[in-house]
């Protein structure tokens, strides 16, 4: 049976969100074991400003989730603000076991600057959902304090057109984009 590019990213936002649920807990639980003696700040997750990055091609804002979606190619970026934490720190949540119990396999890993000089972490991973085979990159980025996590989820069928304006739009991370308006 035929599902419609909606379909498609209603199944990609509902496994977005459950996934960013399970790193969540699981990123909370490594801070809380690494000592026990230690004060422990618990990241607080708050709504990104969606003007954190230039959109790929195609892409518009969501009225269901925070972040774009393009329909017609069934992708989503889902966009979140992590308080109190950085990308290094999220990294050791970042593990074989998150992967594997989310059902990911994990192709690739690599540091980033973005073009405002803002530093982070790629993840590219694929996983099967009803079938249908979906590249899903986790993106953290930041400084000490604060690391802007992104959910970009999409079909692999249409990897040729969207990956390389997904990167694009990645380079484009700015933590302080009022600041760019008034240059």
């Amino acid at each position: 049976m035929f599902k419609s590019p909606l379909h498609n990213v209603f199944l990609i936002s509902v496994f977005c969100l459950s996934s960013a649920v399970y790193a969540q807990t699981d990123s909370i639980k490594t801070q809380e074991t690494i000592d026990d003696s230690a004060e422990v700040v618990i990241p607080k997750q708050v709504l990104a400003d969606i003007k954190m990055i230039t959109p790929p091609e195609g892409f518009v804002v969501s009225d269901r989730f925070n972040g774009y979606i393009h329909y017609q190619a069934g992708a989503a970026i889902i966009m979140s603000m992590l308080e109190n934490t950085n990308f290094i720190n999220i990294e050791k949540g970042m593990t074989e076991d998150f992967f594997r119990s989310n059902q990911l396999v994990l192709l690739e890993k690599r540091n980033f600057e973005a073009d405002n000089g803002t530093k982070g972490l790629i993840y590219k991973s694929t996983f099967v959902l009803s079938g249908k085979d979906y590249v899903r990159y986790f993106v953290y980025a930041g400084d000490l304090n604060r690391t802007l996590w992104l959910a970009i989820t999409y079909p692999k069928a249409v990897e040729a057109l969207v990956d390389s304006e997904i990167l694009k739009s990645i380079q484009s991370i700015n933590l302080k984009p009022i600041s760019n308006e008034h240059k």
